[in-house]
């Protein structure tokens, strides 16, 4: 006689009783990294939060994860922000625009966090150097919007830079709908004439490119160096870094 079949008792798991389940306002503020729970109750006190736009003062109130919390006003995330240092190898696509995409830089910082870490602007497959990659929406946002973020790109060209070439990138043209110059640009020592040094200010890859393409050059090899006063320095091609409060900052700041 076969023994009778076991079955275990309690609820079968399912992606929506997960979606159901609860966990305090303040362990949610904390794991946001808005502040520590002690804090977070302080703040809750003081009416600085709300969910689903009902402000909460309540201790021990519990939230889902479907729900829509906010600090002061903003939305927070569930998630603490992450931001990262990528030094893009060749071959890889970096893009913010989502979509099943064959070598993407997310196969290479699959192990800095969970869930998508977007990078800030797009890099194609043969651009190459420092990516800023982010789940903090509202720095995004702010990036995303700001014309001085301070790059130092190498690039190689197809042929001789000339001093007339020079000036005329240094003038600046119409690209994508907005108007675009390299702030300074220059021969690198010891290195043929087609290759320039350039410092930019938020001025990504592919208008670079186009930057070139008005003074009659292509681009044949392009790398990002500097971002935002960050360097590549002990930061080997294909790895990547977290940044540290005071670089964080820095983004924050900037105008």
């Amino acid at each position: 006689m076969k023994p009778k079949k076991v079955v275990p008792k309690g609820k079968p798991y399912s992606q929506k009783s997960k979606e159901n389940e609860t966990i305090r306002l303040n362990k949610y503020l904390s794991n946001a990294g808005i502040c520590s729970r002690r804090e977070a109750d302080e703040n809750i006190k003081m009416g600085l939060v709300q969910v689903n736009g009902k402000v909460i003062t309540e201790m021990g109130y519990q939230v889902a994860a479907t729900d829509e919390v906010k600090y002061d006003g903003a939305r927070i995330q569930k998630n603490a922000p992450v931001y990262l240092l990528l030094n893009k190898p060749k071959g890889f696509v970096a893009t913010a625009q989502g979509g099943v995409i064959k070598k993407s830089v997310q196969e290479l910082i699959r192990t800095a966090a969970k869930g998508k870490i977007p990078p800030l602007g797009d890099m194609g497959r043969p651009m190459t150097g420092l990516l800023f990659l982010t789940n903090d929406d509202a720095l995004r946002k702010k990036l995303g919007q700001s014309s001085s973020i301070p790059m130092i790109y190498q690039v190689i060209l197809d042929k001789t830079v000339t001093a007339e070439m020079m000036k005329q990138l240094k003038k600046g043209q119409l690209v994508f709908g907005k108007e675009a110059k390299i702030n300074a640009i220059s021969h690198l020592e010891g290195k043929s004439k087609n290759e320039v040094g350039i410092e930019v200010h938020s001025l990504s890859p592919a208008a670079l490119v186009k930057l070139f393409e008005g003074v009659g050059l292509k681009v044949v090899q392009m790398d990002r160096v500097t971002y935002g006063g960050m360097t590549k320095k002990d930061l080997p091609r294909g790895n990547w870094r977290k940044l540290s409060t005071k670089e964080v900052g820095f983004l924050k700041m900037l105008p």
